[in-house]
C-alpha cells in the first residue's frame, strides 16, 4: 500500500494520520519505467511530483559536451524538477532514471488540489523545499571541505544503492572525473 510507504517516508518530519496519506495516494498513480527513461526533458515544464518507490534517478544538466548530475534520488525519495514544478516554467534540468523504477507520481494539477482545499499540500511543499535546500547546501559544503574520496565514502554510507549508479553520473555529482572515481573505487575503502 502506497499510503503506508508515504507515511513512513514523511513520519520523521511530520506525523500525519494514515487517512491523510490514503487521500494523497488517491491523487496519484504508480507507473513502472525502464532504465534511462527521461521523465522530464530539458527546457520543458515539470508535470509531475515523482516519488521513487523502487529504483534510482537524477537531475541532469547538459554542459557543453556531457550531462552533469546535480541531484540523485533512490527508494523513497523525490525525483522531479522542484523549481519547474513550483513555477510551472521550463528549466534546463532533465530528470532521468538510472535503473528500472517504480514511481508514484502526482500531476501538478492534482497536487494543486491539496493546496486549494487547504489540506496538507502546503506542509508537504514546505518539507520538500526544506529537504532540497538542506541537501543542496550540504552538497556545496562537502564539495568545498572534503576530498573526493571522503565524499564518495560518505555517499556510500548514506545512500543505499549508489554503487549501482552509472559511473559518469556519480562522478559528476561528486564533482570529479569518471577516471578519478574509478581510481577511488579501486582503492580499499
Amino acid at each position: 500500500m502506497i499510503a503506508v510507504q508515504l507515511k513512513k517516508m514523511f513520519d520523521p518530519f511530520v506525523c500525519l494520520n494514515i487517512q491523510v496519506w490514503e487521500n494523497f495516494e488517491k491523487l496519484g498513480i504508480v507507473n513502472h519505467f525502464s532504465k534511462e527513461t527521461v521523465l522530464k526533458a530539458s527546457n520543458t515544464k515539470e508535470k509531475y511530483l515523482n516519488i521513487i518507490l523502487k529504483g534510482s534517478g537524477g537531475n541532469l544538466i547538459w554542459n557543453k559536451s556531457n550531462f552533469v548530475c546535480i541531484d540523485i534520488a533512490f527508494d523513497n525519495e523525490f525525483l522531479f524538477d522542484f523549481m519547474s514544478f513550483t513555477l510551472q516554467k521550463p528549466t534546463p534540468i532533465e530528470v532521468r532514471l538510472f535503473e528500472d523504477a517504480t514511481i508514484f507520481r502526482i500531476s501538478h494539477q492534482n497536487f494543486q488540489q491539496t493546496l486549494v482545499n487547504g489540506n496538507f499540500g502546503e506542509k508537504i511543499t514546505r518539507l520538500i523545499a526544506e529537504a532540497s535546500f538542506i541537501d543542496k547546501q550540504q552538497q556545496q559544503i562537502d564539495l568545498l571541505t572534503k576530498t573526493a574520496k571522503e565524499r564518495y565514502v560518505e555517499q556510500l554510507q548514506i545512500r543505499k544503492g549508489i554503487e549501482k549508479m552509472p559511473l559518469k553520473y556519480l562522478a559528476s555529482y561528486l564533482g570529479i572525473t569518471p577516471q578519478s572515481l574509478s581510481r577511488i573505487r579501486a582503492e580499499k575503502i
